[in-house]
C-alpha cells in the first residue's frame, strides 16, 4: 500500500475506525519532514528509492514512499513521532547492505536511513564495552578499539557496509564461542513506535545521554536485564518491529598478544563432530569454526576463478582453531592449549596442521581477516556465483550430518549442483549449540537459476523444520513456517507488538505482524 494511500484514508487496527488525515498528499508528509531534517536529505526520486526496495534476499521487492537520512536520535524520535501520529509505515536501516529482506518495507511508508550516525560513544575498557551509534561498522569500530587493545566480537567476515547494530540485533554468530561472550547486547537506547525514548538495562537509570549515565549514575552499564521484559532478547531477531535501536554498547574482548592458526581436516561431517566437541569442552581457542572446502576456497582464493582449483585441493571439512593467550602468562597458556590439542589428535588420530597442502601462507591469510569484515571486493560469499542464499539454524553438533544429508538431498532433487554449496558450523556457548549454514551461490542475472533457489531455499527449509532444525533468525518465508508451528507464542508476541506498536508503524508485515 502506497504512502499516498495511507495517509489520506487510516484505518485504526485497535477501534475499526476510519480516521481523516490533515496530510493529503506526499508533498504534504515531504514538507512536514522538511521541518525535522534538511530537505537534501529526504529523497522521493523513484531511482533512489529503487535502492531500497530489495537487498540480496529472495525478498519480494518493496519500494518506499520517501528516504530520510538522519544523523541522530533525536531526528529518529521526531519523524517516528510523526508516523505515529499519522499511521505511516516506517521501516528502519542502519547497513548499506542487507541480506534478509528485513529493510525492504512490505507497505510503502518511509525509510529511516540510520548508516551516517557514525559517532563511537565510549569505550570502557575496565568493563570491555563500546558504546556505538547505529550507521558503525566493524572496521570503524575495531580500528578505533585497536588503539585500547581491544576489539569487538564479530561474525566470520562480516560484509564491510555491515553495522555492529544490525549485525548484532540479527544475530550472526560471533567467531568466539565463550559464554560470557555469546550475547554480546549490554544495554541500548531505542525510539519506540510512539516516538517515546527508551533505555535497557542499566541505561535506565537515566534518560540523559547514553554515553554521559556512567558518570551521572555511577553506573558501568553492564547490567542488561530490565526493566521488565528481557529487551536484549525481545528486540534482536525482530527486524525493528519493536522499537528502532539508535545506540548500543556491546561487549568487547582484548586482542590476544600470542596467536597460532590450526587446522584439521577431515573427509566425513561425521569425523568431525567428537573432535569437534572434545576441543570446546577443553575451553581452547578463541576462535573455532569449521568449514567446508567450498566456502574455504572462497575466501582463500585470488579471484573467482581460482575458487574451483583450490576448492579441489582442500579436505572436504576443516576445523579451523585459532589458539590465543592474552596479558597474564600467555606462555604458559600457549602451552597448555597445544598439549589439550595434541592430547585430542591422538585420541582421534588426526593431525593439527600450521597450514593446509597446496595452499601457501593460508594461517597468515586467515589470522589477517579474522577480526576484520571482508574488504577484498566481492563479499566473498558471493565471488562463486555473484550471489548466494543461506540456510541457518541452530543443532546440536552430533546431529550435523542428519541435517547435511537433508540438505544435499533435496537440493540435488532441485538439480542444484552440490559441489557449489557452502558449509559454515559455528559452535556458540563453548559447543552447547552450534550455528549451521549451507550456502547455495547462483547468477542473479539468471531468471532460471534464481527461480531454482527460490525452490531449493523453501523445500530445504520446509524439510529442516520437519525435521526439528531450530529456526532461531525467523526472516522471510521462515515467519510462516516457524509460528504455525509455536502455538500461542506468536499470540504473545502479537499481544507484546501491539502493546509496544498500536498502529503498527514499525516494519509491518514482518514476522507475521
Amino acid at each position: 500500500m502506497a504512502l499516498e494511500c495511507i495517509v489520506k484514508k487510516e484505518f485504526d487496527v485497535r477501534e475499526g475506525e476510519h480516521m481523516a488525515n490533515e496530510l493529503s498528499t506526499m508533498q504534504d508528509v515531504v514538507s512536514t519532514l522538511e521541518a525535522i531534517v534538511d530537505n537534501t536529505r529526504i529523497f522521493t526520486d523513484p531511482e533512489y528509492l529503487d535502492r531500497y526496495a530489495q537487498d540480496t534476499s529472495l525478498c519480494a521487492a518493496g519500494r518506499p514512499d520517501a528516504v530520510v537520512k538522519v544523523l541522530s536520535t533525536e531526528e529518529v524520535q521526531q519523524i517516528v513521532k510523526l508516523a505515529h501520529e499519522h499511521h505511516i509505515p516506517v521501516t528502519p536501516r542502519s547497513s548499506g547492505v542487507g541480506f534478509y529482506g528485513a529493510g525492504i518495507p512490505e507497505q510503502g511508508g518511509i525509510v529511516i536511513d540510520m548508516s551516517a550516525m557514525k559517532k563511537i560513544r565510549r569505550i570502557d575498557k575496565r568493563n570491555r564495552w563500546v558504546m556505538v551509534e547505529a550507521g558503525v561498522t566493524y572496521g570503524e569500530v575495531q580500528a578505533e578499539l585497536a588503539k585500547e587493545g581491544m576489539r569487538v566480537l564479530n561474525p566470520l567476515l562480516a560484509h564491510s557496509e555491515k553495522s555492529v547494530i544490525t549485525s548484532t540485533l540479527e544475530r550472526e554468530p560471533k567467531l568466539t564461542p565463550k559464554h560470557h561472550l555469546d550475547e554480546t547486547i549490554l544495554t541500548m537506547e531505542m525510539v519506540l513506535p510512539t516516538g517515546n525514548i527508551f533505555h535497557t538495562g542499566s541505561m535506565a537509570i537515566s534518560q540523559g545521554q547514553p554515553e554521559k549515565v556512567p558518570d551521572e549514575t555511577h553506573s558501568d552499564l553492564c547490567n542488561f536485564h530490565g526493566p521488565g521484559v528481557d529487551w536484549f532478547r525481545l528486540v534482536p531477531g525482530s527486524l525493528g518491529t519493536f522499537g528502532i535501536v539508535t545506540v548500543m554498547n556491546v561487549k568487547t574482548t582484548l586482542i590476544p598478544t600470542q596467536s597460532k592458526m590450526v587446522f584439521l581436516g577431515f573427509d566425513k561431517l561425521e569425523d568431525c563432530v567428537e573432535p569437534f566437541y572434545h576441543i570446546e569442552r577443553t575451553l581452547i581457542g578463541d576462535d573455532c569454526f569449521l568449514l567446508n572446502n567450498r566456502y574455504l576456497a572462497s575466501i582463500l582464493a585470488a579471484d573467482a576463478a581460482d575458487i574451483e582449483r583450490i576448492s579441489s585441493v582442500l579436505p572436504a571439512y576443516t576445523i579451523v582453531l585459532n589458539l590465543t593467550a592474552g596479558e597474564w602468562y600467555p606462555e604458559d597458556k600457549m602451552a597448555y592449549q597445544e598439549e589439550a590439542l595434541h592430547d585430542i589428535a591422538r585420541t582421534f588420530l588426526v593431525t593439527p596442521l600450521e597450514t593446509l597442502p597446496n595452499v601457501p601462507d593460508v594461517a597468515a591469510k586467515i589470522s589477517a581477516l579474522l577480526y576484520q569484515p571482508w574488504d577484498n571486493g566481492t563479499y566473498w560469499k558471493f565471488r562463486a556465483r555473484g550471489a548466494s542464499q543461506e540456510v541457518f539454524f541452530l543443532t546440536q553438533l552430533q546431529r550435523s550430518p542428519e541435517f547435511l544429508k537433508v540438505i544435499t538431498e533435496v537440493a540435488a532433487q532441485c538439480n542444484y549442483p552440490l559441489s557449489d554449496m557452502g558449509l559454515y558450523i559455528q559452535p556458540k556457548q563453548h559447543g552447547r549449540t552450534f550455528h549451521m549454514e549451507a550456502g547455495f551461490p547462483y547468477d542473479p542475472e539468471d531468471s532460471a537459476q534464481r527461480q531454482r533457489i527460490e525452490t531449493v531455499y523453501q523445500k530445504v527449509s520446509e524439510a529442516l523444520v520437519t525435521q526439528g532444525a531450530f529456526f532461531y533468525r525467523i526472516y522471510g518465508l521462515w515467519a510462516d513456517m516457524v509460528y504455525s508451528r509455536t502455538g500461542t507464542y506468536h499470540k504473545t508476541l502479537k499481544r507484546i507488538k501491539r502493546s509496544l506498536d498500536p498502529h503498527s508503524i514499525l516494519n509491518p508485515g514482518k514476522l507475521g505482524f
